[in-house]
């Protein structure tokens, strides 16, 4: 596949696309009960999630299309979403269904409704108004998941997502050695992959952990969805774990949010060590690189030298980007 080198020798090109017509990772699931409504913003663009009584979420733009009043100081009312200044009612796809002392609402403006679906313990909402690829499938149907709290980090997307795909600072930082050459798969337009079998020369206590969990031979899938989530999928031989991370526009840098999955327990109460189990593991690996990632100007230059890394960034330069700064 030919390299789109030229997109990131040029100066007014060298930065990534901000803000991506993408699913992105708004909140875990249970911070959005029957009957709630909240504020999410995403770079310029400002949404409310609202859970209706029939545990359905919607999204909307925040700013109601009669007088502007922020959404996200209304009521859920059954499955529409009441406007706190003069009650108007929207139902999940944006039209206005009643407007107090008028018995037909038909005809009034109404709000832009945007794609949501819940998986992995969380919400994801599509940024735009119709999704132009599916959200992703990460493990399988049999897998326990649980979301964490989200974390910033002083940096882009890009080089978070590079860090992933920079086979070569799996030795440095996480003390992984590959047993094979790493494959790279362009999916589809919205989706990179990477596959490699890696051994641990660690001597940390996850890493002996790990070590003796997959027998040293730890099966790893990469797959970055749309620029904005990536899975994580780890084959450790006697068990599998998943991550899905997904990373969203922050006034210091990416705001970071992580769901971890594990197979259930074959006892009860197991479900909950296991996906523990999972967290530590993976945020033992990932903690390495927060402090090497905060702060980082990433220089794309540099980083075409690499093969694995020079389709990213092809892949990166193709994404679609959101310019539409409307608010809602």
């Amino acid at each position: 596949m030919a390299v789109n080198v030229v997109a990131w020798a040029d100066p007014v090109r060298r930065s990534e696309p901000a803000r991506l017509r993408s699913w992105y990772l708004a909140c875990p699931s249970e911070a959005l009960r029957p009957g709630q409504v909240m504020g999410w913003s995403l770079g310029g663009r400002e949404l409310v999630l609202f859970r209706g009584q029939s545990g359905r979420v919607q999204a909307l733009s925040a700013h109601c299309a009669h007088m502007g009043a922020h959404l996200a100081h209304g009521t859920v009312i059954g499955e529409h979403l009441r406007c706190p200044l003069h009650h108007w009612r929207f139902d999940g796809s944006g039209i206005c269904r009643a407007v107090p002392g008028h018995a037909d609402a038909s005809g009034r403006p109404g709000q832009r409704a945007f794609p949501v679906v819940e998986r992995y313990g969380a919400i994801l909402v599509f940024n735009g108004p119709v999704s132009l690829f599916p959200p992703p499938e990460v493990g399988g149907p049999e897998l326990r998941w649980r979301t964490g709290p989200p974390v910033t980090i002083g940096c882009s997307w890009l080089p978070i997502a590079a860090n992933s795909f920079d086979i070569e600072h799996l030795r440095t930082v996480h003390h992984r050695e590959l047993r094979g050459a790493p494959g790279v798969e362009r999916v589809d337009p919205f989706t990179l992959r990477l596959r490699y079998t890696s051994r641990v020369i660690g001597t940390g206590l996850s890493d002996r952990f790990m070590k003796a969990l997959s027998r040293d031979h730890i099966r790893v899938t990469i797959t970055l969805h749309g620029g904005t989530l990536m899975s994580v999928e780890s084959d450790l031989g006697r068990t599998r774990s998943a991550l899905l991370a997904g990373f969203r526009p922050h006034a210091e840098g990416t705001s970071v949010s992580m769901s971890f999955a594990a197979p259930p327990g074959r006892v009860p109460g197991m479900d909950s060590l296991r996906l523990a189990v999972s967290r530590w593991l993976f945020t033992s690996f990932l903690r390495r690189d927060l402090s090497v990632l905060d702060g980082m100007r990433f220089n794309p230059g540099a980083a075409i030298a690499d093969p694995v890394l020079r389709h990213l960034l092809d892949f990166a330069a193709q994404l679609p980007e959101d310019t539409d700064d409307e608010r809602g």
